[in-house]
């Protein structure tokens, strides 16, 4: 943590613009801080800051899976930026690493780093309303979802209540554990999220975790982030609209990797002949691509909130 300085200095001179994640010193120590220590690698020659790497970790283990979250190496020193980039995996010990909203322009970098970069599927249900002021539905037909036979969805206002319910699969990845839970969805400085178990057979097999975005225009429901079994994905048949019902939403939409978000009843965007605004705040009726790269793709999954996604915009 004494070195922080140098680390937010660098990527002042560097990043084109001041960094609100590293300039934000509640944010920095929320992302980056680990103890006596930040998660940021840093490549020194004589002294010199050629390129830093920083990045999250997704549960409390030592060797923890991890999110890349900032990149950067200086002027005419992208080739140091790519050999950290490929070292850090080994530096972490990470047995998955993976990165978030990445530039679609820099994805055969990735591939050359061994990685897989792919694009996150955009997935949405409409509540059924005569006028919507957000979303540009174009006649979008909503499809049936019913609710499966003895499933329910609890909504828990603590850790300690879904210690108690629920196991989390330990051949998912990246590999999230409770600590991780409690700091990203209990504990996260500027949102407050919706925190359920999906039960079935009065067994918790699933976690789900919404976000309503509100503006002058509505409120849009987020599904950010589900932790279980790819294929428990479909439980939550007929409960988005309830959800969306309970406060006031124009619709539902999740970006996603490794869920069949159909399974559930959602719809998934192909191009733009539905419109579902990313930004309300102000409103921006246009859509939004987002790209990842991950180490594996075997039992993995991405959402909205991984990484250091789903933040508010603070300049």
């Amino acid at each position: 943590m004494s070195e922080k300085n140098l680390i937010v200095d660098f990527l002042n001179d560097n990043w084109g613009s001041n960094h609100p994640l590293v300039n934000n010193d509640t944010l920095f120590n929320y992302y980056y801080a680990d103890g006596d220590m930040t998660n940021f690698y840093a490549w020194i020659e004589n002294g010199e800051v050629f390129a830093v790497c920083g990045y999250i970790k997704c549960s409390q283990n030592r060797n923890s899976d991890i999110w890349i979250s900032i990149w950067c190496a200086k002027k005419g020193k992208n080739g140091v930026g790519l050999q950290l980039m490929g070292a850090i995996k080994d530096l972490t010990g990470a047995s998955v690493i993976s990165c978030n909203n990445i530039r679609k322009n820099t994805m055969p970098f990735y591939t050359f780093l061994g990685y897989h970069p792919d694009k996150l599927s955009h997935y949405y249900r409409l509540a059924k309303r005569d006028v919507y002021k957000i979303a540009v539905p174009n006649d979008s037909d909503i499809p049936m979802s019913k609710k499966i036979e003895n499933t329910a969805l609890k909504q828990h206002f603590a850790i300690e209540s879904i210690k108690k319910c629920f196991v989390i699969p330990a051949h998912l990845k990246p590999e999230k554990d409770f600590w991780y839970i409690e700091k990203r969805y209990f504990n996260y400085p500027h949102y407050e999220y919706k925190v359920f178990t999906v039960e079935k057979d009065c067994e918790a097999v699933s976690l789900v975790i919404f976000r309503v975005n509100e503006s002058e225009e509505g409120h849009v429901l987020r599904l950010v982030d589900y932790i279980g079994e790819k294929d428990n994905f479909k439980l939550l048949s007929g409960y988005i609209d309830e959800l969306m019902a309970e406060y006031d939403c124009e619709y539902c939409d999740m970006y996603c990797y490794g869920v069949n978000g159909e399974d559930a009843g959602f719809t998934k965007r192909i191009g733009d002949e539905v419109i579902l605004p990313n930004y309300l705040n102000p409103l921006l009726q246009k859509n939004i691509d987002y790209y990842f790269f991950t180490s594996n793709t075997e039992n993995f999954t991405m959402f909205r909130a991984d990484g250091d996604q789903d933040r508010k915009n603070l300049g």
